[in-house]
Order: structure tokens, then sequence, then C-alpha cells
């Protein structure tokens, strides 16, 4: 670093020393007048701190292209879907889409590792939807992602720092003031090294199985202290994505083949880093079987590979999938037969690519349930709190084939019979007291009026494999709480109302594939509790709770705080969920949402979609989890889990097979 020497040697007058202060003030003032000096202080303190902003479009979108590119059909992660078609075979039905549209992704690309965003978005209790805007402007990079950062001096025609950095870390470098600098920055958005830039030829060649990003600029230091400097990435290649999903056939994908054809190259091309362009000639990179990796780490129906290429101008891929093995619930496995299904040598042809480009290929498989009957306990048809009444909200939603049906996009179902009950002392002994004439699924809300007798019947049906969404909220005499010390096995088992109405409950971030599929994601999010108090379930063996998966706990709007307790959960070895609010169901409109923050919390959208409430929920307390927040503050999802347990229920019904043989003679004894 260079110092400036202000020291005056010698021994001088007063005279002369004051007018040589004076002289120097005077040529201070002068220089700043103009451009000053090219020097670092003394301390060091001229600094850039670098630090990585965002990834932007490579292209601005009119608001004319933007407004159609709106109103398009998407998919799920946003591409404009470009074709569509359905492939059937048996009981098995195969939706191919193509679509396309920017990768404004950031971190999607790293390895299974739980990222944090750089900037991060502020907290809110209404819990949007997961699925970042396709025409946003900037998305943000995620932590921990690294890429290698250079700065040019034009003066001395020299790379003066070329190092690696990593995102969501902020780097100080020391430069001379004033002094005009180039910079450039490029990464393959993940976590590992990058292999040094070569100062003598700053090229670098692109990855067939890495997005490449880049961005430069130019900057001046001009004060002392910290000149900030903020990275936006854009990509550079063109991406193919291309996804299997197997959540329709409710099945887990145990064997995957798949290949490009032999006139599917995927190329790679040298970047010039001080330039900013393309240079040489593509090269073909030979791709045996193509990588999948997974959506989510806890399941096995979900799918993704993407490709790279430098190659702006390629539209059209062809893929062969050779072999795609699915295990059901039941363990049993099934090739799918690929060649009928139209999956084998398949070509996807797009019309837009280019730099910032994803063309997109989505193969959803279904399987196509036949009828099932439902068995409905319902308390209140005024508020269907079984789903039983087709003129309310949540029986509306269980009938509407867009919702269940044979060309449901969610739930490929033929269709339902319903018996509705009442919710009367020995209605389900009656109704399960012979296997052969058993519901397919039972959704039950018990309130008080039934006896031990109905306990003990719905506990049989359950060990056989029935399939039930059971919602409890009162202690009748103890019975429910019997029920569970059999479901557990543990006569520690205890039940507990707390709470009140319009008590607010924040879903775990587990079980992705029915708490996150086919209405919406509801993990991290929230359900709300009708009109009365809950039922936790508590003091459940550490060993019986490996069996569940607990989707929530405690209010978080409430002080009364019961560690280790349960409010809701589904079952893994069991087909059963449960809920500790037999209202969970209830809305008395045939649709939309009631104007209450503190009762019927279930909604759904004029096409009988299940929808967020979007105003529900009591003033948090001010020792409770999320205090300060206020009435009606949070989106409660009550109609999406209803709507992704049941579909999970309807599967389970399919394949799990539900014992209709004669009772046993212990079992008998509870039916005399």
């Amino acid at each position: 670093m260079r110092k400036t020497n202000l020291m005056i040697k010698g021994v001088i007058s007063k005279p002369y020393y004051l007018i040589t202060i004076i002289a120097l003030g005077i040529l201070t003032l002068s220089a700043c007048s103009k451009e000053g000096p090219k020097e670092v202080t003394p301390d060091g303190s001229t600094k850039l701190s670098i630090t990585i902003g965002s990834i932007i479009d490579e292209d601005l979108v009119s608001s004319s292209d933007a407004k159609m590119m709106s109103i398009a059909p998407k998919t799920a992660t946003g591409e404009q879907i470009t074709n569509s078609e359905t492939v059937k075979f048996k009981d098995i039905e195969i939706d191919i889409t193509s679509a396309e549209g920017r990768d404004l992704s950031f971190g999607e690309h790293a390895k299974a590792i739980s990222f944090e965003k750089v900037r991060a978005t502020p907290s809110s209790k209404q819990m949007s939807t997961r699925a970042l805007n396709p025409l946003a402007a900037d998305i943000p990079m995620e932590i921990g992602v690294k890429y290698w950062f250079v700065l040019f001096n034009p003066a001395t025609q020299k790379f003066e720092q070329s190092l690696q950095l990593v995102s969501g870390t902020s780097t100080k470098l020391d430069v001379v003031r004033n002094q005009n600098y180039e910079w450039y920055a490029y990464s393959y958005d993940d976590t590992d090294d990058i292999t040094a830039l070569d100062p003598n030829n700053p090229q670098i060649q692109t990855k067939p199985n890495r997005p490449f990003l880049y961005a430069k600029g130019t900057i001046k230091a001009t004060t002392t202290g910290d000149t900030p400097l903020s990275i936006t990435f854009k990509h550079q290649l063109q991406q193919l994505k291309i996804r299997l999903n197997t959540r329709g056939l409710f099945g887990n994908i145990t064997s995957l083949l798949a290949k490009f054809a032999a006139n599917t190259p995927v190329k790679t091309r040298a970047f010039d880093i001080k330039t900013g362009g393309f240079t040489g000639t593509l090269t073909n990179v030979p791709i045996a079987d193509l990588t999948f990796s997974k959506i989510e780490n806890d399941s096995e129906r979900q799918v993704e590979a993407r490709y790279y290429t430098a190659d702006l101008s390629q539209r059209s891929y062809t893929i062969d999938i050779e072999k795609l093995s699915v295990k059901y619930p039941n363990n049993t496995v099934e090739d799918l037969p690929l060649s009928s299904l139209g999956l084998a040598d398949r070509t996807f042809g797009f019309t837009k690519g280019g730099a910032g480009w994803v063309q997109y290929v989505e193969i959803k498989a279904f399987k196509v349930i036949p009828t099932k009957s439902i068995l409905h306990i319902e308390g209140n048809d005024t508020y269907s709190y079984a789903a039983s009444n087709p003129a309310k909200a949540s029986g509306a939603f269980l009938r509407d084939p867009r919702n269940f049906s044979a060309v449901s996009k969610y739930v490929r179902v033929q269709g339902f019979t319903h018996d509705i009950q009442g919710s009367t002392a020995n209605i389900l002994r009656n109704k399960l007291s012979n296997p052969v004439n058993y519901p397919d699924i039972i959704i039950a809300g018990m309130f008080s009026g039934f006896t031990q007798a109905d306990y003990d019947a719905l506990e049989i049906y359950v060990r056989r494999g029935g399939v039930v969404f059971l919602m409890i909220e009162n202690t009748n005499l103890g019975r429910p709480e019997v029920f569970f010390q059999r479901i557990f096995n543990s006569q520690a088992v205890t039940m507990k109302l707390y709470d009140i109405s319009g008590s607010i409950y924040k879903l775990n971030n587990v079980d992705s594939d029915v708490l996150g599929w086919p209405f919406g994601d509801t993990r991290g999010k929230y359900w709300g509790q009708d009109g009365s108090s809950t039922f936790y379930i508590e003091n459940i063996p550490a060993s019986e709770k490996e069996n569940i998966f607990i989707y929530s706990e405690s209010a978080v709007n409430r002080n009364n705080q019961q560690p280790g307790s349960v409010s809701m959960f589904r079952h893994k070895t069991f087909n059963l969920f449960y809920v500790g609010d037999t209202g969970m169901l209830s809305n008395e409109k045939q649709w939309g949402q009631y104007g209450s923050t503190t009762i019927e919390p279930y909604a759904t959208d004029q096409n009988n979609f299940p929808v967020a409430h979007t105003a529900y929920g009591r003033l948090a307390q001010s020792s409770s989890p999320e205090a300060g927040t206020p009435a009606g503050g949070w989106h409660v999802h009550n109609s999406v889990i209803f709507g992704n347990v049941f579909a999970h229920l309807i599967a389970q019904s399919h394949y799990m097979m539900l014992d209709r043989s004669p009772f046993t003679f212990s079992e008998q004894v509870f039916f005399d």
C-alpha cells in the first residue's frame, strides 16, 4: 500500500512553519476541486464490499408480453405451457407437457442441502404460495453458493484480485481510491470449489450438467470506507429440464433409465470472462444415462434432470425412457408399459430459447382408481362437518369432478358413493357390524353421542385396514382416550381440551407427498380451530411417535403451550388421520369464506377448489409463539389439508387390503 508522507523534515522557524501549513491547506483545497490523487489511506480503509444481489432476466419483458404470459397456462414452476397431451393405457394415464420460460432460479441446481435466502422475504403469517412469480424482476441467490470474482485494473492491464467467494458472506477487498476498475464474476450455482481462473487465458468451459452464471461491471471507490458492489447474475446457457412425477400413481420410483437420442447432443463452449461472450466452437458432449435428482428429500415420487447447452438455437430434444418402475403402497412393483404410454423415443419441440431460457418437459403418471364408498358421520349438515352436504363448501369440493374424477388434473378416481349418517349412539357400531359391508373410507366427526361400542367398532375397522378421516373435540366420558390408548399401545396416553375458537396451528415441514400435494403445499402454513376447543393427545410414547407424522402441536396464538402434545397427525401404519377439531371442515356457504375470524375456517373458490381462508384467527396472546399478530392475521388452509389428506386416503383404500373376512371370536364379542 502506498502511503503519502506528510512529515516535514528539518528545523524551521515558526513563520515558515505557518506559511508551510497555509500552503498545504491551499493545496488540499485545490485538490478537492478536481480528481484527487489515487491513494489508499494509511489505515487501508478504502475497500470494495462485495455481496450477491440476485439474478435477473436476460431480457426485459414488455408489458404486453408480460400480460399475455400472466394469463397463459403455466406449470407449477412457472413455465408457459406450449403443448399438453394425455396418453392412456388400461388403468394408467400419462400427462405429457412441454413448456418454456425464463430461468430465474438460484440454488435449485445445488446439491440436496438446506439453503436460506440471501435476501430473505419479510415474515408473513399469510404464507402465500412457495412458488416464485415467474415474471419477477429478480430472484435472490441462496446462501452457500460459490462464485469466482475478478478485479481488473485497466490502467495496468492486470488482474489485481482473483478469488473464490461464497454467497451470503460479504467480502471486503482493499483497493486504490479513485482508481477505475473492471470486475467480473461467474458461478456454476453450487457449493463445489471452482478452479482458479487462468489470468493468461481468462476463458471458462461450460458444463453440460451445471448452469453458468455471469456478471460484470465497472467501479471506482471515490471515498474512504466501504464502497458497495452488489453482483447481479444472469444465466448464460439454455436449460432443458425433465421432470417425472408419479404422485398420481401414489407410488415411489424404484428404477428409472432414460437417455437422449443420438440426434440430441448437449453442447458446451468456451466463455470469455473479459468480453462476456462465447468463443470458439461448440463441442458435443456425450451423455449416457440421464441423471435424476429428487425434488423433495423425503419423497421418491418426483425426480428431475437438468442439462445445459451452449447451443442457444436448439429447439427440439428426443428422449427415450427405457425403464420406469414404481412401488405402490402395498409394496408391489410395476414396470410401466412405456411404449404403450408414448414415452419411448419421444421428441419434444419448443418455439423459444436462448440464454436464460428453460425448455421444460413434465411427465405425470396417474392411476385411475375405481369408485369408492364413503361413510359420512355427520354432526350437522348445515356446516357440512363431514363433507356430506353437496350444497356446502366441503361437500361441493368432494363432488366436483374437477377435483375428483377420471378426468381430474388432481386425483383420478371413478367417483364416490355416499352413505350419510348422523352422529348418534351406536351408529358406527351398526354400520361396521359386518365386514362384508365395510365402507372404503370413513369421514367422521365424533361428537358426544358416541358409545364405547362405536369406538370399539371403529378400532376394529382401523386394525383391519379401514381408512378414516377422524375429527374429535369432545371428551365423551374418556372414550376417545381409551381408543387412542389402544392405537398407541400405551395406558399412559391421555387427551385434554385446550384453546378456544379461532386458535391457530402451524403445520410441520413433513410428509411432502401428502401435506404438499395435490391441491397445494401446506407445509409451514396454518390451520384454524372452528368455534370451540381443540382435543390434544398427550403422552404418546416416543416409540409410537415414530409411527406417525406429527402435523401440528400447540396453538401459535395462545399462551398455553403443551410441549410434546399432538393436535393433528397421520399414522404411518394404520390408514388413520386425526385432528382435534370436529369443525375443521365447517363452512355454511356453498363456496367462498365465511366472514368470521373465529368460526368456519374452511374455504373454497367459486370453482369449488380449496383455498386459504385469508383472514382468520384470534389476536395472538402476549406470550404466544406468534405474539403481535392481529385478529384475522393468518391464512388458514383447512380445505387444502383436507383435500391432500383425502387424496392419500383414497389411494390407501385402493392399494391396501381391507380385511372383509368374518370377525374372529375376539372381535365378535364387541358386537354381541
